[in-house]
């Protein structure tokens, strides 16, 4: 039996007996303190769980936004693409337009002399010649007939027109006595508000500047919208109107505006 008189002892006896050391941390510890070695080690097991967890939650949103970068990249690419695509139809609209245009203006001074008839018929010429206006004598009208093509207050870019038109020309009869008149033509695929407009002004201009009577005319293979209060396409009707703000509509052959067949 041991005897314990000092705390010496007491302190020996713990370190030496496993058995006596278990009792005197029951009597001395709560069971909260007893159990706090294993709630701690439980807590680190749990901790480094979280850290897994994190770890691999990290590692997820590192993918993700690689995934997204790549998604991007992707749509920037292909919004270059779009935007490509949509240079190369616009410039096939314009060229496609601009040949539409240049065929229409061709066309129409193929057949100035379809265009020129019908009015000559009404005023009984049976033989016509033609003569487009070259922009010197055009110009030349503009300065001598000055004030009188100013009253008329026509849009300023009339005076602008009016020496690059797609056709300004007098027509007179052979050998007769008529004094001619004149046709100012203005050409297009699709005629338009503005077509109908330059070919007026450029009449009115003729009309007052020289005393011949000068006819408007738009040639086209149709009409865009909002022409067709403003239009004849019957030329007595058109002629019996005396209206300055309206027009003749010349009706091009779509097949003339086909490209020649290279075979």
């Amino acid at each position: 039996m041991t005897t314990i008189n000092t705390i010496d002892d007491l302190l020996q006896v713990v370190r030496e007996n496993e058995a006596f050391r278990a009792a005197m941390r029951r009597e001395l510890l709560t069971e909260e303190l007893l159990t706090l070695p294993s709630q701690f080690a439980k807590m680190l097991e749990t901790q480094d769980a979280m850290l897994a967890e994190q770890t691999e939650f990290r590692q997820t949103q590192i993918k993700m936004l690689k995934i997204q970068d790549a998604m991007l990249a992707e749509q920037k690419e292909m919004r270059g693409d779009i935007h490509a695509l949509h240079r190369m139809y616009r410039r096939q609209h314009d060229d496609l337009g601009r040949f539409r245009g240049n065929y229409a203006l061709s066309a129409m001074r193929e057949n100035n002399f379809e265009i020129a008839q019908p009015f000559a018929r009404l005023r009984r010429l049976r033989r016509i010649g033609i003569r487009p206006l070259p922009r010197a004598e055009l110009n030349n009208l503009l300065d001598i007939y000055y004030e009188a093509v100013d009253a008329l207050g026509l849009r300023e870019s009339a005076w602008d027109t009016f020496q690059n038109p797609d056709l300004i020309a007098e027509v007179t009869g052979i050998r007769s006595a008529d004094p001619g008149f004149y046709i100012a033509v203005e050409a297009s695929y699709t005629g338009d508000r503005e077509d109908a407009l330059r070919a007026t002004d450029h009449a009115k201009i003729l009309r007052h500047a020289t005393g011949k009577e000068s006819y408007a005319v738009v040639a086209a293979v149709r009409l865009g919208p909002g022409l067709k209060s403003s239009i004849f396409n019957d030329v007595s009707r058109f002629v019996e109107a005396r209206d300055e703000d309206a027009v003749l509509w010349h009706q091009l052959d779509e097949e003339e505006l086909e490209p020649l067949d290279p075979c």
